[in-house]
């Protein structure tokens, strides 16, 4: 069972024991975990609200008594803590714990149409609740309205959110990196002066590398030329045939010419050891490569 912490109506506490946890805004922004998202974050005050949120809140009472009406789930104003992970928290708009059972409702007002589908953030919202409460049926109900902050409908509507552990699962572990980050005291660099950024960059390059050597691989399987387009991005793979200059080939040929050009590749060869003939360059080597196995110890 959730562990019931406070009421919102307690506000200065409300706020306090939402901002020392992990809640369903902060968790949708760490699906994709970084040094950037944990700075701003932690440096974030207290959310007081823009147009949007005051628009839902005006229609937040007739919504949540929509909800009550049509199924018996009362609106909640308490947040509450996952039982086993008791820095993530949610405050569910609406809940109801019937024999251990626990249903929740998201309330939402937009002036885009979801008809078509919800957001992935609203879904993602959802799922963290879904997760803190151990919530079995959850469902948005959203409100489409016009500029005025006006609905268009006469009703919400609804749309049941079904269980995604991979997409909770990802919130989880960006929540718990964060958590840990802030227990440790919010550094900037590992134990051996790396910024974590910069390994955050090491993991991303790395990981690139691995993906695009994938991607390499599928191409040169058909032996074409490949173009395509997804959702995710497109490919553009080439084969093209070109010549070079086949030095061997010439020399043998040109056996008079051999001769010659032995003796000039020898000169250069020698004045390249003379100091009269030595400039300083400059220049850089940078290697990025994943992390080695560990070696298997022999039994």
């Amino acid at each position: 069972m959730p562990i019931a912490l406070v009421k919102s109506s307690d506000e200065t506490a409300w706020h306090r024991e939402r901002a020392r946890r992990v809640t369903k805004s902060r968790a949708v922004q760490l699906i994709n975990p970084s040094i950037a998202t944990f700075k701003r974050i932690h440096a974030e005050q207290s959310f007081k609200g823009n147009e949007s949120t005051r628009r839902g809140h005006r229609l937040e009472p007739v919504m949540e008594a929509w909800v009550l009406e049509h199924y018996g789930i009362p609106a909640s104003q308490i947040l509450y803590a996952h039982p086993e992970n008791p820095m993530h928290a949610a405050t569910p708009d609406c809940a109801l714990e019937d024999e251990g059972e626990w249903s929740l409702v998201e309330l939402k007002t937009t002036v885009e149409d979801w008809s078509t589908g919800l957001p992935k953030k609203i879904i993602r919202d959802v799922l963290w609740q879904r997760y803190v409460m151990g919530a079995g049926w959850s469902a948005v109900v959203w409100w489409q309205v016009d500029d005025l902050g006006q609905p268009v409908t006469l009703e919400p509507q609804v749309v049941e959110v079904e269980p995604d552990d991979y997409e909770l699962q990802r919130m989880i572990d960006g929540a718990n990196a964060y958590l840990a980050w802030v227990d440790a005291g919010c550094p900037d660099t590992d134990e051996h002066g790396v910024p974590l950024d910069i390994r955050e960059a090491i993991a991303e390059v790395n990981a690139g590398k691995a993906a695009e050597a994938r991607i390499r691989e599928w191409c040169e399987r058909g032996g074409d030329s490949v173009n395509v387009t997804t959702e995710e991005g497109s490919i553009r793979f080439s084969v093209s045939e070109s010549t070079t200059f086949d030095r061997a080939a010439f020399l043998a040929a040109e056996p008079e010419l051999a001769e010659s050009i032995r003796i000039v590749d020898l000169v250069l060869k020698n004045a390249q050891k003379d100091p009269d003939y030595r400039k300083p360059t400059v220049r850089t080597s940078l290697t990025i490569a994943p992390p080695k196995e560990p070696e298997e110890v022999a039994a």
